[in-house]
């Protein structure tokens, strides 16, 4: 049984790991802890972050042998994976401001709205780079596909595709619906259509973890020209510029909001366990958007350093 927990624990690593390393791991746990039968939470999550660490490794977001291509290549992804926790929060944020320009009094309501719209249009232009991104790869994943370089990213562009079929049916699903509620029954009044939204929510993650995944596994395996690199570097720079206008526009409407209106933040979930100015909602989404602008200050870093060290060895 303890021996099933400690291989349970080596599954924070990326396959291929596992299989060269894997029972060495499971080894060492099970002599290091076998007579306790458990393992300090300080050492479950120094081997998780091992194994977090060693799957970004794998995956070319981290690593200092790299040349400046490369380290350009790595910087872009983990701007990338930024962006997606990003597309979280600012969901989240999108679904808890609905109709929070009606609770907000009109003299005071400016401040809240240029904030507001700073964030739409900045959450609009990310992901308009985000597409540029990948018409500018697809030339390259056409390249892959024809050298026989399939099977090294079918899985996880098989699981994207899949993944977001089905959020993308579920979400229609749900908006069919939604068509025939009126605003008490879409809000808590059906606990049926409450428990659907929170379905299509977890699809909806669920696919754009996989896809982030599926564009990581394919980005890093296809061949790209200099120029090409170099424009990605370009867009992720632009794109975690964005990052900080939305992250900058997210916290200006909160605290405007906090003062002059805060009964608009007295909507949320959950709520009534904490500070209507606190947010359950709201304080995840600032937690994500604060782990999309670590990753995204990880990855401009990754690309100022290449950029300054000039390229790549003929």
């Amino acid at each position: 049984m303890k021996a099933d927990r400690y291989e349970q624990m080596t599954r924070w690593y990326p396959p291929r790991w596992r299989s060269r390393y894997g029972r060495e791991l499971t080894a060492l746990l099970e002599d290091t802890y076998g007579t306790a039968g458990r393992v300090p939470m300080r050492d479950r999550i120094g081997v998780a972050r091992a194994g977090l660490v060693e799957r970004a490794r794998e995956a070319a977001l981290v690593g200092n042998g790299q040349g400046p291509a490369e380290r350009v290549r790595a910087g872009s992804l983990l701007v990338l994976c930024g962006w997606s926790a990003f597309v979280v929060g600012g969901a989240m944020f999108g679904k808890f401001t609905d109709n929070w320009y009606a609770g907000t009094p009109k003299p005071d309501r400016w401040v809240a709205s240029a904030s507001y719209q700073a964030v739409v249009v900045a959450g609009t232009l990310g992901c308009a780079l985000v597409l540029l991104a990948a018409l500018i790869v697809v030339p390259a994943f056409v390249r892959l596909v024809r050298a026989g370089g399939w099977g090294m990213v079918r899985r996880p562009v098989a699981r994207a595709v899949v993944s977001m079929t089905v959020a993308a049916l579920a979400f229609l699903g749900a908006v069919s619906w939604a068509h025939h509620l009126s605003w008490h029954d879409r809000n808590g009044g059906i606990h049926l259509y409450g428990a659907l939204f929170v379905a299509v929510c977890v699809t909806a993650v669920v696919a754009l973890v996989y896809a982030t995944a599926a564009a990581v596994s394919v980005a890093r395996r296809v061949e790209l020209s200099p120029r090409t690199l170099r424009a990605l570097g370009l867009l992720a720079l632009g794109q975690a510029a964005l990052m900080v206008v939305i992250f900058t526009g997210i916290v200006t409407w909160w605290a405007f909001e906090s003062v002059r209106a805060p009964r608009v933040l007295s909507n949320g979930i959950g709520v009534a366990f904490t500070s209507s100015t606190l947010p359950p909602v709201l304080l995840v989404t600032g937690l994500l958007a604060l782990l999309g602008l670590a990753l995204a200050l990880g990855g401009i870093m990754r690309i100022a350093r290449a950029t300054g060290s000039g390229p790549d060895p003929a």
